[in-house]
């Protein structure tokens, strides 16, 4: 008769099946790289969205020539366009929110297209103001600078002599601003609409009619 032995396990130790680790389900390994790669992506992201934020942060809205504007012409809604400048430029320039005001009015100023518009470009657009009067006066080559006449230039008109005689008087002469130019299609001559003080409009209506004047450009605003 044979005995059998059981041997017992020592308190604390696992039997030879219970020290098999288990091994971890599938799909629930961390992988490392993809971490790094989903928290720079993040990061990037906000980045550029407070990069976004600010850049739209620190610019304004302004009014823009859509096309060219030469002085003188009356500015029409279709010829603005409205752009994003930062606004530590330091111009003058006007806010798009005065799209309305600028609408009807007269350019003091050639504005290039795309050129934000500054408050000196603009001018009222009534001609002649109050107190002042518009005289027109057509120019033979003779009696005109060299330059071309534009909007907004002033000018002396002077007058001279109308024989040898008178050569040696001081010409008399009247300051103005011309107000419009234009192309006399017959004859090719160069017409002006002066714009002078109510007192002096008949002395230079005058003056042009007879024909001995002459007119000088004395500065022009560019």
């Amino acid at each position: 008769m044979s005995e059998t032995t059981t041997r017992t396990p020592k308190p604390g130790a696992s039997p030879t099946s219970s020290m098999q680790l288990s091994a971890a389900p599938p799909g629930v390994r961390r992988r490392p790289a993809i971490t790094v790669v989903a928290v720079t992506l993040l990061a990037l992201g906000a980045v550029a969205g407070w990069m976004v934020w600010s850049s739209e942060d620190s610019t304004i809205e302004v009014l823009a020539a859509r096309a060219p504007i030469a002085r003188g012409e009356v500015i029409d809604k279709a010829d603005l366009a409205i752009q994003r400048i930062p606004d530590d430029l330091g111009w003058s320039v006007l806010p798009a929110s005065r799209l309305d005001d600028v609408v009807g009015q007269r350019a003091a100023l050639d504005v290039a297209a795309g050129t934000a518009i500054s408050a000196a470009a603009v001018a009222e657009a009534s001609v002649p103001g109050d107190g002042f009067a518009v005289v027109g006066v057509t120019l033979e080559t003779k009696q005109a600078p060299g330059m071309e006449l534009l909007v907004g230039d002033k000018v002396t008109v002077v007058v001279t002599p109308a024989s040898p005689t008178d050569s040696g008087k001081v010409p008399d002469t009247t300051d103005a601003d011309i107000a419009g130019v234009r192309t006399d299609p017959e004859t090719g001559n160069t017409v002006l609409d002066l714009v002078v003080p109510d007192a002096q409009a008949p002395v230079l209506a005058a003056r042009v009619a007879s024909g001995n004047f002459a007119v000088v450009l004395r500065s022009r605003d560019r």
